[in-house]
């Protein structure tokens, strides 16, 4: 499994998944994408080993954003994914918050198909995300 950085994961699939749509969804993509960034800097941190933890410290010391996109990959984010699907995190625009949990669900999906996260090794992170894209679905349309 090779670890590319999040910040080239997320580029590469938020840009797959914006090719050829409406501008207003590509503008829409975009808004989850920053929220992911800013969640991802507010709370990597807690969905990573307290070794990892230390690091991303380290390396807020000589450039202070973006450390998780970085240093981490594939792996770590999709550990940090359920957190990201959780009310507090969730966007209050209904159609956002519909994009952010669609966009997700996807995500884990991308990221298995190309083998970027072995389902079979991290499947307990999998289904986690899976299960809160689940949730986030139901309360999002009730």
């Amino acid at each position: 499994m090779n670890q590319i950085p999040v910040e080239q994961v997320l580029g590469r699939y938020f840009s797959a998944s914006a090719a050829g749509r409406h501008p207003a969804t590509v503008e829409r993509y975009g808004r989850v994408l920053a929220h992911l960034r800013f969640f991802l800097e507010q709370e990597g941190d807690s969905t990573v080993s307290a070794d990892v933890g230390a690091l991303l410290a380290l390396e807020r010391q000589f450039e202070p954003e973006g450390a998780f996109e970085r240093l981490l990959g594939a792996e770590q984010l999709v550990y940090a994914l359920p957190r990201f699907l959780s009310p507090p995190w969730l966007l209050p625009d209904f159609h956002d918050r519909l994009a952010q949990i669609s966009l997700v669900s996807r995500l884990v999906q991308w990221l298995c198909s190309r083998e970027l996260v072995d389902s079979r090794w991290h499947r307990h992170a999998v289904m986690q995300t899976r299960a809160a894209a689940e949730k986030a679905r139901r309360r999002a349309t009730t």
